[in-house]
């Protein structure tokens, strides 16, 4: 496979690509850094959270993780434990 040999970085933008992180790694020459998103999401709102305490304040702290929906519940609880490693149960809501 021949690559561009300007392109130096690939940036993850989308919270789904962790799931296929062997596979970028598989098909990424070793020069090309690949830069997720989770880390950068996670500082991100570590630095909102402390600039808006009130904000902070209202989050629950007790670690309780509710997943809601919009679309089909079983394929999102399905693709959620893959994403999660362990049983994920959502709720279907409508906006």
């Amino acid at each position: 496979m021949k690559t561009d040999p300007d392109i130096d970085a690939i940036i993850l933008g989308c919270t789904h690509y962790p799931l296929l992180m062997d596979a970028i790694h598989r098909f990424t020459p070793p020069h090309v850094s690949i830069i997720p998103q989770d880390r950068i999401v996670a500082d991100s709102l570590i630095d909102y959270l402390a600039r808006h305490p009130e904000i902070s304040a209202r989050c629950s702290k007790n670690r309780t993780v509710r997943f809601y929906t919009t679309d089909s519940t079983e394929q999102f609880d399905e693709l959620g434990s893959i994403f999660f490693r362990k049983p994920v149960r959502s709720e279907k809501i409508v906006l």
